[in-house]
């Protein structure tokens, strides 16, 4: 009896992991070159944030896209616009537990391009896609940071979920990989991997499912690409 048990829990085990019970079971894949006539802008929503009154999407560039920022030193941009150089999309494929997120990305001065979960979107006022709960994945010059917005008695709040330090290089391309699974003791667990430094977690409030994307943010960053596996 002990040896037919741990066979068939070795064979469970390999089903529910190859059938993704615990992992999740993905919808679609995606993979993204942000090189000039390579992406589609159709398949993206541009998406406002109810932090600023604004709504912008991202600037096409010979090698990639960038955040919309004006044409001033990485320094200028960081302490005098900080709060001016927002944009942010999410792919229109939905996407879940399981699924792999990842971006080739760099900063050119401190911070800070990311990777955002987005369980549902909300609308501004005058019908403008907004975000309303979701999950930044950051990257920026001391480390990696993962941050959960969502709105309190109708007003934006957010606090930290985790983070690494660790130094990062600005004008330096690096990936940053995102992935939410649902672990065989029903955990929701968040692992982040960029420059060969990894970042986990677990949080019962990481979502089902969601659409991804990205932000650029509080300086000028660039994307090169984008995949969901």
């Amino acid at each position: 009896m002990p040896f037919c048990y741990n066979v068939g829990m070795k064979r469970f085990f390999a089903w529910t992991l190859a059938g993704g019970l615990f992992l999740g079971s993905p919808a679609a894949e995606v993979d993204v070159s942000f090189a000039p006539g390579a992406w589609n802008t159709n398949e993206w929503t541009v998406v406002k944030s109810p932090r600023w009154s604004y709504c912008r999407g991202f600037v096409q560039k010979s090698d990639g896209i960038e955040n919309a920022c004006p044409s001033l030193p990485g320094p200028v941009i960081f302490n005098e616009h900080a709060s001016d150089v927002y944009s942010a999309m999410v792919h229109k494929t939905r996407t879940g537990l399981g699924a792999t997120v990842s971006s080739s990305m760099q900063f050119d001065h401190r911070m800070a391009p990311l990777i955002v979960l987005a369980e549902s979107l909300d609308k501004a006022p005058d019908g403008t896609p907004q975000f309303g709960e979701h999950w930044e994945v950051v990257l920026y010059d001391q480390g990696l940071n993962v941050w959960h917005h969502f709105l309190k008695d109708g007003k934006p709040a957010w606090y930290r979920a985790a983070f690494l330090n660790a130094p990062f290089a600005p004008n330096t391309p690096y990936r940053l990989e995102v992935k939410v699974v649902r672990t065989h003791r029903g955990q929701k667990e968040m692992t982040v991997s960029c420059g060969g430094h990894v970042l986990g977690f677990a949080n019962d409030r990481l979502p089902e499912s969601f659409q991804a994307g990205i932000i650029g943010c509080e300086g000028r960053n660039r994307f090169h690409d984008f995949r969901i596996r």
